[in-house]
This record gives C-alpha cells, sequence and structure tokens, in this order.
C-alpha cells in the first residue's frame, strides 16, 4: 500500500544490504563479527551447560572459553570432550558445525579476494606508483618506435618507466612489448588498461607525476576524414583530462598525435604545454630532401631519435661572453653548433657568423647524449683553410616520377617545384585519378608553369607500363603508399611495386644506374624485405615521424629545431662537394678546418662523407655525423662535406 511504513526488519535488511555492498572490507567485518557471536554465544552455552551438569576438569570460565576458541578454531578439539557428560559433548558439537560454517566462508571470502585482485592486476587497474616516468596515453601504430626509442634514451638513468595506458587489455600490450621489444635495458614497461580520457584512471597512472605525456591517435594518418576526426576528437578530450588532472600550471610537456590542421590549432589553445607534429608535410618535405640528394636519409636517420646524435639546447653558466656564433662553434670539442635558440623561445639554424650571442641565448648542439657536451674556456686549435672556395655549382635540369597519389603527394609536387630549375619535369602515374586529383594537380600546374608536369593514368602493375615510362631517364621515382587500408597491405603494394621497378632494370641488364627509388612504408618491420629488392636510399614514415616523437617527449622544443629545418626559406640541410669550400686535393684536414671553410660560405659543417667508403656499410657507408673536432680526415675531390645551407649551390 502506498505509503506504507517499512517495519524493523525490512529496514535491518536494508541497512545490511547496503552495508555489505561495500565491498571486501565490509563482508570481512561481518564474518569477525559473526566469529565474535559465535565464540561469545557458545562460551555463555558452555558455562551454563556446565552449571547443570558440573564437569571438573573445565575448570574457570577462562578455561571454557580456551575450549570454545579451539573447537571453533579446529573440529579436532572435539576429542577433549570424549570423557564429558552429553550436554558438554553436544555443546562441543554444535561449536564445531558453526566454526565449520565460519571459517570456510571466511577462506572462502580470503581467497575470492586475492583472485579479484590477481584479476585486477590482470587487467590492469591497479594503482601506479612512479615519478619522473614517461606517460604514453593510447595504443597507436607507432608505440612500438616510441618506447624502442625512449629505451635508448633512458640508458643514462637510474631505473627510468614508461607507462602505457590503453583501452586494450592488458595481458595483451604485455604480450606485444615482451614478443618486439628485444631488451628494455634499463627501462621499466609499465602497462595499465583503462579509458584515457578518465580522470580516475588518469590518476592511478600518476600523470600528475609523469615527466612528460605522449598521446596516440587511434586513427592512422592514412585514414579517412570521418575516422580522423573522431579520433583527433577523443585526443582533445584527453588533453583536457589531463589538464584536469594537473591543474593548468602544473601540466607537464604533452605531445599529440592530431591529424587535421583546426584540431591541431584547437589543441594547442588548451594549454601552451601541448605540442603537435604536421606529419604529412612533414613527411612530404623530407622524401623530396632526401632524394634530391643521395645519403641524406641516413644523415636524417642518425639525427632524429636517439641511437645516434640528436639535438639539445645548451647555455654555460658564466654566459657567452660576447662571444660569435663562428667562434663559440669552435668551443665545442665533441659537439657541433647549429643554431641558438632565444629567450622567448625562438630558433635559429646557421645564423650569420658575425651574430654575437646573449648570455640569454641558448646553443642549438647536435650531440651523441647531453653527457657528452663539454663547453671548453678555450677553442680548439687549427688552421685556417687559407683556399678561396669554388665558385656555386650551377643547377642542372631534374625529372622526377612520382608513383601513386596520397594525401601528401600534392605537398611533394609542390615543394620538388620550388627546388627546380626552369625545364625540369614532374612526372605521376596513378592507376585512376579522381575528380578530386585531377584538380589538386591542375592547381600546381598553375602554380609553377616552368615545371613540366604531366599526370598519367596507367596500371603501374603492368609491366608494359614501366616500360613505357622508362623509369632510367628520371632522377628519382617515389613510390607512394595510398591512403586508407591496414599497413600490411600498403606496404605489400609497396613491395609489389618495387619489385617491378627492379625487375625492369634487372632484365634490361641496367647495373649502372643513376635512378634512386625511394619508397615510403608504413610497418618498419619491413625494413629487411624492402632492402633486400636494392632500394638505394628509402625513408619508414611511421619509424621517422615516432622517433621524433620521442625525442619531442624529452625536450618539445626540438621540434622547433625540425620546424626550421623543413621551412620553405631558410636553411636546410645539403651534403655538399669538398670542391665548393676548397681547391686543392687531397689533402689531410682536421674537422674543426673542415668547419672553418664552410664557415666562410656562410654554411655550418657538421659531418663528412668519404666517397672512398661508400659502399662499406661497416664504416656508416662513410658518412661521418658530428666527429670530434679534432679527428683528421683525408679529403679528396669526390669527398662531400655535410652542412646547413640556405640552398644547395
Amino acid at each position: 500500500m502506498s505509503g506504507s511504513k517499512h517495519g524493523l526488519g525490512a529496514k535491518f535488511k536494508y541497512s545490511f544490504d547496503n552495508f555489505m555492498s561495500r565491498g571486501g572490507f565490509s563482508i570481512f567485518m561481518s564474518l569477525m563479527m559473526l566469529f565474535i557471536g559465535a565464540f561469545i554465544l557458545m562460551t555463555g552455552i558452555r558455562y551454563v551447560a556446565n552449571m547443570i551438569m558440573p564437569e571438573k576438569e573445565f575448570g574457570d570460565v577462562t578455561s571454557q572459553m580456551w575450549q570454545v576458541f579451539l573447537q571453533i578454531a579446529d573440529a579436532g578439539a572435539i576429542a577433549e570432550d570424549g570423557d564429558f557428560n552429553i550436554l558438554n559433548k553436544v555443546v562441543g558439537i554444535i561449536t564445531i558445525f558453526l566454526g565449520l560454517i565460519l571459517f570456510s566462508s571466511l577462506v572462502a571470502f580470503i581467497t575470492s579476494q586475492f583472485e579479484a585482485k590477481l584479476d585486477d592486476l590482470r587487467k590492469g587497474k591497479s594503482t601506479v606508483i612512479e615519478k619522473n616516468h614517461t606517460l604514453i596515453l593510447g595504443f597507436g601504430d607507432r608505440v612500438l618506435e616510441i618506447i624502442r626509442e625512449l629505451i635508448i634514451a633512458n640508458e643514462s638513468e637510474k631505473s627510468p618507466a614508461i607507462v602505457v595506458l590503453s583501452e586494450k587489455e592488458k595481458n595483451e600490450m604485455d604480450d606485444f612489448f615482451n614478443e618486439r621489444v628485444e631488451d628494455p635495458k634499463t627501462t621499466r614497461i609499465v602497462t595499465r588498461s583503462g579509458v584515457t580520457s578518465s580522470l580516475q584512471v588518469l590518476r592511478k597512472v600518476s600523470v600528475d607525476n609523469a615527466k612528460s605525456i605522449i598521446i596516440l591517435n587511434d586513427a592512422t594518418a592514412d585514414a579517412d576524414d570521418e575516422e580522423k576526426e573522431l579520433a583527433d576528437a577523443r585526443v582533445l578530450k584527453t588533453i583536457m583530462a589531463v589538464v584536469s588532472c594537473t591543474g593548468e600550471d602544473n601540466v607537464p610537456p604533452i605531445i599529440a598525435e592530431i591529424h587535421l590542421e583546426n584540431k591541431r590549432s584547437l589543441a594547442q589553445t588548451i594549454s601552451d604545454q601541448v605540442h603537435t607534429i604536421e606529419e604529412h608535410a612533414l613527411l612530404a618535405k623530407l622524401m623530396v630532401q632526401t632524394s634530391r640528394i643521395t645519403g641524406l636519409a641516413k644523415v636524417y636517420d642518425n639525427l632524429v631519435g636517439f641511437d645516434g646524435d640528436e639535438f639539445y639546447y645548451y647555455r654555460p653558466k658564466d654566459g657567452w661572453g660576447g662571444k660569435k656564433y663562428s667562434e663559440i662553434m669552435f668551443h665545442f670539442p665533441t659537439c657541433s653548433l647549429l643554431g641558438y635558440r632565444t629567450a622567448n623561445g625562438d630558433v635559429f639554424i646557421n645564423p650569420d657568423p658575425e651574430i654575437k650571442f646573449e648570455d640569454s641565448f641558448e646553443a642549438l648542439l647536435l650531440a651523441e647524449d647531453d653527457s657528452a657536451i663539454r663547453y671548453t674556456k678555450n677553442p680548439v686549435v687549427f688552421n685556417q683553410v687559407s683556399a678561396e672556395a669554388a665558385k656555386p655549382i650551377d643547377k642542372m635540369i631534374e625529372n622526377q616520377l612520382i608513383v601513386g597519389w596520397s594525401e601528401k603527394a600534392g605537398i611533394i609536387v609542390d615543394e620538388y617545384s620550388n627546388y627546380l630549375v626552369n625545364g625540369s619535369s614532374i612526372d605521376v602515374v596513378v592507376t585512376e585519378a579522381d575528380a578530386e586529383v585531377k584538380h589538386q594537380f591542375s592547381e600546381i600546374q598553375k602554380k609553377h608553369t616552368s615545371i613540366k608536369m604531366n599526370l598519367i593514368e596507367s596500371d603501374i602493375h603492368n609491366t608494359d607500363t614501366i616500360m613505357s615510362l622508362k623509369p632510367e631517364k628520371y632522377d628519382n621515382v617515389i613510390i607512394l603508399k595510398e591512403d586508407g587500408g591496414n599497413s600490411e597491405l600498403r606496404d605489400s603494394e609497396t613491395i609489389a611495386t618495387l619489385l617491378g621497378f627492379r625487375h625492369y632494370f634487372k632484365k634490361n641488364k641496367m647495373t649502372d644506374i643513376k635512378t634512386q627509388l625511394i619508397s615510403e612504408v608504413a610497418d618498419s618491420d619491413n625494413i629487411e624485405v624492402i632492402q633486400e629488392v636494392g632500394v638505394k636510399d628509402f625513408l619508414i614514415s611511421n619509424k621517422f615521424v615516432s622517433k621524433i616523437y620521442a625525442q619531442a617527449s624529452e625536450d618539445p622544443d626540438v621540434l622547433k629545431a625540425y620546424d626550421e629545418l623543413f621551412k620553405a626559406d631558410g636553411s636546410e640541410i645539403y651534403i655538399k662537394p669538398a670542391k665548393l669550400f676548397m681547391t686543392k686535393f687531397p689533402v689531410q684536414l682536421k674537422f674543426s678546418e673542415i668547419c672553418s671553410a664552410a664557415v666562410n660560405r656562410k654554411e655550418t659543417c657538421f659531418g663528412v662523407r668519404i666517397a672512398a667508403e661508400e659502399n662499406d656499410s661497416a664504416k656508416n657507408n662513410g658518412i661521418y655525423i658530428n666527429p670530434d673536432k679534432n679527428q683528421v680526415f683525408t679529403i679528396t675531390k669526390d669527398d662531400l662535406f655535410i652542412t646547413l645551407a640556405e640552398d644547395e649551390s
């Protein structure tokens, strides 16, 4: 009946249900109360029974209490009642039955709680107690490469940790890393399962104590816009959750993988600590640069990540003493000066040699490790290269072939056009060009009228198509992976296309061709396969960008250095003939003397390529990045210098 009052029994049952629903502690307390209640009850009953039918052997009350406790705890204690009267035997039997029920319940409870705890551990729900750890939120396709790089970066640290939080099952993540991470060295990889945008889950992984946070995207760079839109929105939600947990004033550096430009701009308004990478533009520009300069891919491979030399910022305690850029570079005997960062965070590479460093400036250095950075009071001793530099080399007409079309194809064609001289050509071959591709290509044609451009529709997997293209006439053939689909399928298509070109060259006995095959690969595990089919120069896009993410997690301002390297104007990396810097060969020079010769041309040298060692993989194909300033090289007219310069001439 509506409005009727509940009885005391119903209210007690309701209160008891609420108490028991609180979890393990409530159940344990209930069992303990039942145990104490049974102990008191049976002690009272035994005392009364002993008064009715006394037994001399029982002694005082404390002895009876001890007997009750033994019978509740151990059924075997009933044997001590064997010589007593029937009433005491009945009380003992009842006591034992109560003990069996209570202890079996308690054991079952403890067992279930232990199993539940193990299940929680397997599911990755327990709290992480770490400090200064790298926190990776999400389980995108680049997580493995990032962790491999961070392991290298952490080698000099004591007990570093990487915590990975994603919606995948913990055991699945653990198996993934155990199979693919050969040697974690000093780094501990801790995995937890949960929603990355949940405040409660983020607090469990010690988000407020993290050194840096990397937020990975569920969608790949080649996914369709609708999928990217949804995945980017989830990343934004995760960023806001991190800021909510840490507070706006204590946000650690956040490196977020966001695909769409409007979402990147929005993310950076959430906090100044949020940093993003424009992946397509970066990779497109990189492919153009590495395809036009043989060996440049190896140079970049050395720069990104931590397995080799990487970017660092440094400022001496006593300031720079008003020294010029051209002077300061010789005060670093074991690392290369590439530029500087101002007090407001602006980064400049290969500045004017005469610019004086303010004490607030930080040097942008290329070093093997931060522990290898050494700024000496006195500069390295060297002799100035007396010979005058040669005149700039005239640019040659180039012919480029791009196979396939993807989101970054338009950027590649546009970027190529900025480098090529009048009369050069760019051909693009696709199986089928839709209206959007034709429109993009037409717009680029209108922008660069001095470059010959052709959009060819033909099945590239047909051997007749390759023959008709005559790939030997091109300086470079860039094979792009198509957007969409899984990485395995896209890489299979890339490898099939590569095989087609290599078969053409082999069939026509073209063993001494200058054409380079440049391929874009989604899965870095396919490196060995691609090397086997004879690619002279290649780019692993996922691996390259993953390494930059790892570097940025250690110092987000390295992104500014990469931005400067890939800007349309300003200085870039070139591998230039030694004859541009001097006229007398062969000559023995310290690396400091080579750097001095580069300064004469307003360039910054940070490496050497020895032509005689080009085919010696044990010597890194003759490429020496950031050698000691006192290291001596025998330079011939065929050798090259790796420099930062405004152009290739």
